[in-house]
């Protein structure tokens, strides 16, 4: 009998060579869509955020990836859409944000989204793809808007 190895904390992704985290199984039963589910092994799989990569989730074994297409929900790394979510819990979309700013010259989505996190309210870890809070996705962004005013 051969003893596992537990998985990496990273690894690269198949396609891009990206450096990716872990990402739990409970996100990809979530996010994929229902024909791919039973496709997912009980293997550790990794979320890729190269954004010109096609791959979602990969495991560092011999299997298959699971791609853009393969998801359920729009993929905000790589999806340049206003449509995308850059918050998955709370409905704050790149379209939502830009809205707000050029309406008030500011965004509250940080403050609303940190506000709701702390009444317990996120479910980050099986609603956004990368399996972990969105709140660097939502500053970064709103950073980037601001700064082209």
């Amino acid at each position: 009998m051969t003893e596992k190895m537990p998985a990496p904390a990273k690894a690269a992704c198949p396609v891009s060579g990206t450096l990716s985290h872990k990402v739990q199984r409970r996100t990809l039963e979530r996010l994929l869509k229902p024909e791919k589910i039973d496709a997912v092994q009980n293997v550790q799989y990794y979320y890729c955020k190269e954004p010109a990569c096609e791959v979602v989730y990969f495991s560092n074994e011999n299997l298959p990836f699971f791609s853009i297409d393969n998801v359920a929900v729009k993929v905000f790394a790589k999806d340049h859409s206003d449509e995308a979510p850059v918050c998955y819990c709370f409905d704050w979309t790149r379209a939502r944000i830009k809205q707000e700013i050029e309406e008030t010259g500011k965004s509250t989505a940080a403050v609303k989204i940190a506000r709701e996190i702390k009444a317990g309210n996120c479910a980050c870890d099986i609603k956004n793809p990368k399996g972990e809070c969105c709140l660097g996705d939502v500053n970064k962004f709103v950073k980037e808007i601001m700064a082209m005013k």
